[in-house]
């Protein structure tokens, strides 16, 4: 029968890989920090303001899709676009 000793041992050891196998808030700050600068460098990509006019559709576009719970759209034409380019 295990004491008490045990007992929190195995707690503390619990918390720790729950600690370890979750993703944290930090994680998820630096992913998103690194999609905000892949989006900068997307932008700043095109020099023709008519380049960035477009770029600006394309994320006015997703997004309302998004607001109107239409992930899936999006995700589909993202996937479709990347299919066509590893076909070339």
């Amino acid at each position: 029968m295990p004491n008490e000793r045990q007992e929190t041992l195995k707690e503390k050891l619990r918390e720790l890989m729950d600690q370890l196998l979750s993703p944290s808030e930090v994680e998820l700050d630096d992913i998103k920090k690194e999609i905000w600068e892949d989006l900068s460098a997307l932008y700043y990509k095109y020099e023709a303001e008519d380049q960035k006019r477009a770029f600006r559709e394309v994320m006015y576009e997703i997004t309302d899709r998004i607001n109107k719970g239409k992930w899936d759209s999006v995700y589909k034409r993202i996937y479709r676009q990347e299919q066509k380019s590893k076909t070339y």
